[in-house]
């Protein structure tokens, strides 16, 4: 596992989800740029702070998390083995709660 900092685009709307235990989490994937490239990201976070900051925003928002990458395998439904990265959030920050602290300390 890797501690990183992300910031991209989500490719997708974020949602609220319950585990087995009744435990929220959100998730999301983000479209993150990686030179010509980009890499496709899902996020999941148990913070219930991360997880309100990432339902205010929508597909196509702009946003910074930070946490514990890892790469991880999967089969598709065609049995293809997939490979991709998941973020597990520790915190989320948008463009527009960035900017708006931003204008606070230049204010006080």
């Amino acid at each position: 596992m890797i501690s990183a900092l992300i910031q991209g685009t989500l490719v997708t709307d974020p949602v609220r989800r319950v585990t087995s235990s009744a435990a929220d989490f959100w998730t999301a994937t983000v479209r993150v740029a990686a030179g010509d490239d980009a890499l496709f990201v899902g996020i999941a976070t148990f913070e219930p702070v991360a997880g309100e900051r990432l339902m205010k925003l929508a597909k196509g928002g702009t946003l910074a998390a930070a946490g514990t990458l890892e790469q991880n395998t999967w089969r598709d439904k065609a049995g293809e083995e997939r490979r991709g990265w998941r973020l597990t959030a520790s915190g989320i920050l948008s463009l527009n709660q960035a900017r708006k602290r931003r204008e606070a300390v230049e204010h006080a």
